[in-house]
């Protein structure tokens, strides 16, 4: 968050709006493609020998079965998804989804990536915003693909986008929708950002939770 925010104020001293898109995906470690995984630790990092055998072994042979109201389903056999309290789950989950960084860089924006949080965003003059945002549009676009081709999905509904720059600059962007996911995804005034609520102009409130020991 202070990467993608300090990137934004140097664009705003430099005179530029910044344009923010957070995007969300759906049920994100249950939906790994195991095959793919496996596929992608050997090309792309090289993984062999007896971790990739140690990894195939814990991913392979799981089954899974729902208990509700004192009644057992079938058991089933289980071929997506990281495990549940895998230490290695956030980092897998990673190796698997660095494919699409490539892909953000190739649109001429820049992006920074925390386990199954995407931050895309782009900076322009503000008479230029409404190019801007049709970049950004065409990037999601291309992640939604690469997303669906890789049993991933981006989840619509907590898609958000948000310009920021100095008040007086932001009066010249053109706040238009793009479409995610069917859906039409509009400039927010506001977002919340890992708990910091982030407003057009730049300013920060911390969201600060209390946790009373019982």
């Amino acid at each position: 968050m202070l990467k993608v925010l300090s990137d934004a104020y140097a664009a705003s001293d430099a005179g530029q709006v910044t344009l923010l898109g957070l995007l969300d995906l759906i049920a994100t470690f249950d939906t790994v493609d195991n095959q793919i995984l496996v596929k992608r630790l050997r090309r792309t990092f090289s993984v062999d020998g007896s971790w990739l055998d140690w990894v195939i072994s814990y991913l392979t042979g799981r089954t899974q079965f729902v208990r509700f109201n004192g009644q057992t389903s079938g058991v089933t056999s289980v071929s997506c998804g990281v495990p549940q309290g895998l230490v290695l789950r956030p980092t897998l989950f990673v190796q698997y989804a660095v494919d699409v960084i490539p892909l953000i860089e190739v649109c001429g924006v820049s992006m920074h990536a925390y386990t199954d949080n995407l931050q895309v965003y782009g900076h322009a003059d503000a008479t230029q915003s409404a190019r801007l945002l049709t970049q950004m549009a065409d990037c999601i676009v291309r992640v939604e693909v690469w997303m669906a081709t890789n049993r991933l999905r981006l989840n619509s509904s907590k898609t958000e986008l948000i310009c920021l720059g100095s008040p007086r600059r932001l009066l010249q962007c053109t706040p238009n929708a793009i479409i995610v996911s069917g859906a039409n995804i509009k400039p927010s005034q506001a977002i919340r950002d890992f708990g910091v609520i982030v407003d057009g102009d730049l300013l920060l409130t911390a969201h600060v939770i209390h946790v009373t020991s019982v």
